[in-house]
């Protein structure tokens, strides 16, 4: 692949919201998480799982859950200095409701050898207690559930689907864990709403020269 076509593909992926009714195959979806199980990973330990619900009745229980969520934050004295914000977001919450598809993205816990060594001292060594905080500031396993995320949605892009990656149902954890008979040991990082677009939006980005720094 010659950088240009890259990124092209990259640079043409949108976060899409709206999509037609029509059904995406399993083998699609397959072939994209299977993909999506190449990212990199800390450790190699691939603790990730993918969980596909084409099921109508358990994604509208699931929007559900976080519409909940969302009310019930929107309703605090706490969300007034934030209202619009708020009432955006709560407006919002659950419009992947219409999604054909949604794939939940979980991953088990990952403790290194340095982990260890850690949490062994840090009763004892605010040294070790400081690392170990450090560590917990970025868990390897959100890190690597990121990596596979963003490779999943490329891959989607280039079979011709449009995705959009949802962090807002972290919020409604347990209730899409239960749904999704998660066993214990396992935890929700994402969903990954997924159909045919039916939307073009545009897109955006700051200037590299905002975000980027060389130091020699």
């Amino acid at each position: 692949m010659e950088i240009q076509d890259l990124e092209k593909l990259i640079k043409g992926r949108r976060s899409i919201r709206q999509w037609k009714r029509q059904d995406v195959s399993e083998e699609l979806l397959r072939k994209a998480i299977e993909l999506a199980t190449w990212a990199p990973n800390g450790g190699n330990y691939q603790g990730w799982r993918f969980i596909v619900v084409k099921n109508r009745g358990i994604i509208e229980q699931m929007a559900d859950a976080v519409q909940r969520v969302a009310d019930q934050i929107a309703s605090w004295p706490e969300a007034v200095s934030w209202q619009e914000e708020v009432n955006r977001y709560r407006k919002n919450a659950s419009f992947f409701r219409n999604a054909p598809v949604c794939i939940g993205v979980f991953s088990g816990a990952y403790q290194s050898p340095l982990d260890k060594v850690l949490v062994a001292r840090e009763p004892f060594d605010p040294e070790a207690k400081k690392i170990l905080g450090f560590r917990r500031s970025a868990p390897t396993a959100v890190q690597s559930g990121a990596a596979a995320v963003t490779t999943l949605l490329l891959v989607l892009h280039h079979m011709g689907l449009g995705a959009v990656w949802l962090v807002s149902p972290i919020q409604a954890k347990r209730e899409i864990e239960t749904l999704l008979k998660v066993p214990p040991g396992i935890d929700l990082l994402c969903l990954v709403a997924v159909g045919y677009p039916d939307e073009s939006p545009k897109k955006e980005r700051r200037p590299v020269d905002e975000v980027l720094e060389f130091i020699y």
